[in-house]
């Protein structure tokens, strides 16, 4: 609202507030008296003219906001009070001709509903539209307010049963004149101010911040009726047409009200529908515009869209969402309404904007996943060779190792046939079966690495079996047990070699061995990201039990390379040798089992 309207604004308020002042003064000291009627004064027969030409305009103004008030609750409100005005002129213009003391008291007292209701329907106008009808307790709150309202209506028109509005007696040929207020009175009134107080803090919550500003002009008109107010009580304005002034300065705080937006008001339903912030427009059933908003500007791309929704024959309650090339970047809703359809378009030039990134952001991540898959699959067959040429050189050193180890035990064979040479040639010839087991073990790993790499259960149980019946034969008590539920690579199943041929090697070496093998899955270990790949462990445990004679030299070097093995590879073990016996416990998984 510009500085200019507001000073407008004002100058009509205080326009209104002289107007108001000097009806009341023109009435209580007109140049135009008339006779007494039955001895009482006839001030409002002065201002009969005025009353006469007021109430077409109080119609008048009420009829306008039937035409411009948007909310249908607010513009009944406000109707309600200019009707409210309208009767009590009438029944002020119909008092004092009467000529009945009783009946004229009532008419009297019928000042006091209009004066009650008015202020009570606009602090309902400003309650709806600050929003506060939304709230459970308002309507609590409303019928409360219309409660009191009834209940001092009623206490002011059987005033002639208990003169506590007003105190009078009608022997008193100017009882019109001489009352005074009773207590009744006072409360009447105080419940008028409290009622226009909480209109306006009711309109102040409901006006947006540049309109808070605008309060001045009412702020005037409502000085300017207490003002009245009092100089009436006082009975200085005795002679005034009460009616008259408070309807002039109601209707011009109302009207002032509607026209700064704080209550919601239309000059026209066109200038309502032209100000929706929407690109909207109604289509008669030929397809032409009835009506549209301000946003809507008409081109010739406009056919397309009405076509289409002419065409598509909507039931009703039914919504239609559409778009067209000729109109890009916007998205179409067709709605049924009566006579015809309503057409709304908005503009989606921002989401398909984002939805294309979107788009071409997926395309993007698309190709990349394709690229980190075929990385992958390239990283694992060169991860399965690295693998595959580690695990063969390191067979290929053990079985060196090994080999040189045969040669050395068969070139140093006794040459005797004493019973200590037979002896000790049996006993080299025993360990180098057990090398030649191992070194038959190992090269299978590199076989099995090409054609079937995986050992499972039945497989791993049938190598261990055999070797602890060899190690039967050779006078080793020897028990081995295979609890695995999945199937191992070749890298593990190495390390289970190493730890039992080197056992079975110390085993040898002892004296009166008991060795004992358990094979099973491991404990859960790992953490994080990588804990269903680390969670794969295979755990050994080994127990040699030998006699408490010294062990010879073998005993002690197949422990000591085991150890050297298990180091290399990095796996968790422990080891405690002892000259009694030896225990192993070692967890393998699949990433620690792979040199």
């Amino acid at each position: 609202m510009g500085i200019d309207r507001k000073h407008v604004l004002i100058a009509c308020a205080i326009a209104g507030a002289v107007l108001g002042l000097m009806l009341a003064v023109l009435q209580a000291a007109g140049p135009f008296p008339t006779s007494d009627l039955h001895g009482m004064p006839t001030g409002a027969s002065r201002s009969t003219g005025f009353m006469l030409a007021m109430a077409p305009l109080l119609a008048a103004w009420g009829f306008t906001i039937h035409l411009r008030c948007s909310d249908a609750q607010i513009a009944r409100y406000l109707k309600a009070n200019a009707a409210l005005c309208v009767a009590w002129l009438l029944i002020v213009t119909l008092k004092y001709p009467t000529g009945n003391d009783h009946l004229v008291s009532i008419m009297w007292y019928l000042y006091y509903v209009p004066m009650l209701l008015t202020s009570t329907f606009s602090l309902f106008s400003a309650m709806r539209a600050s929003a506060l009808d939304r709230m459970p307790i308002t309507s609590y709150a409303k019928r409360a307010v219309l409660a009191i309202d009834a209940a001092l209506i009623a206490l002011v028109l059987t005033n002639n049963l208990h003169h506590m509005v007003f105190r009078f007696s009608f022997d008193d040929p100017l009882w019109s004149g001489s009352y005074t207020y009773g207590p009744g009175y006072w409360v009447v009134l105080g419940w008028i101010i409290a009622q226009i107080a909480l209109f306006f803090a009711c309109s102040f919550a409901a006006a947006r911040r540049q309109l808070r500003s605008a309060f001045a002009p009412m702020a005037l008109i409502v000085g300017v009726l207490g003002t009245y107010t009092v100089l009436y009580i006082l009975r200085f304005l005795i002679g005034s047409n009460l009616a008259l002034v408070y309807s002039v300065l109601l209707i011009s705080c109302l009207e002032i009200a509607l026209d700064l937006g704080i209550l919601p008001s239309y000059y026209w339903r066109e200038s309502m529908f032209s100000a929706l912030p929407f690109n909207l427009r109604i289509l008669s059933r030929a397809g032409e515009v009835a009506l549209h908003t301000a946003l809507f500007q008409p081109s010739a791309h406009d056919e397309a869209p009405h076509s289409m929704l002419l065409q598509s024959d909507l039931p009703r309650r039914s919504i239609r969402s559409f778009r067209t090339t000729a109109v890009p970047h916007t998205l179409f809703r067709g709605y049924n309404v009566t006579g015809g359809s309503a057409l709304l378009a908005e503009d989606v030039a921002t989401i398909d904007e984002r939805r294309e990134m979107l788009e071409r952001q997926q395309d993007s991540l698309r190709a990349h996943n394709d690229l980190l898959k075929h990385r992958h699959a390239i990283d694992s067959v060169l991860y399965r060779t690295q693998q595959e040429r580690a695990l063969i050189d390191e067979i290929e050193q053990t079985l060196a190792a090994k080999t040189r180890r045969i040669d050395e035990l068969l070139s140093g064979l006794p040459r005797g046939n004493d019973p200590q040479s037979v002896a000790q040639r049996r006993e080299r010839l025993t360990e180098v079966k057990l090398l030649i087991a191992y070194c038959k073990r190992k090269g299978g790993l590199v076989l099995a690495g090409k054609s079937d790499p995986a050992f499972n259960r039945e497989r791993l149980q049938l190598v261990f079996n055999e070797t602890a019946a060899d190690l039967r034969t050779l006078g080793i008590d020897c028990a081995a047990f295979v609890d695995v539920k999945r199937v191992l690579p070749a890298s593990t199943v190495s390390v289970l070699y190493d730890c039992l041929y080197d056992f079975a090697a110390a085993a040898f070496a002892a004296t009166d061995p008991i060795l004992m093998l358990f094979v099973s899955d491991g404990p859960e270990t790992g953490k994080g990201p990588d804990a269903q790949r680390r969670r794969r462990v295979v755990e050994m445990r080994a127990a040699l039990e030998a006699g408490e004679s010294p062990q010879s030299e073998g005993y002690m070097r197949s422990l000591e390379e085991l150890r050297g093995v298990l180091e290399r590879r990095n796996v968790r073990f422990t080891l405690d040798i002892a000259p009694d016996g030896a225990t192993l416990a070692v967890q393998v998984s699949e990433e620690e089992g792979a040199v």
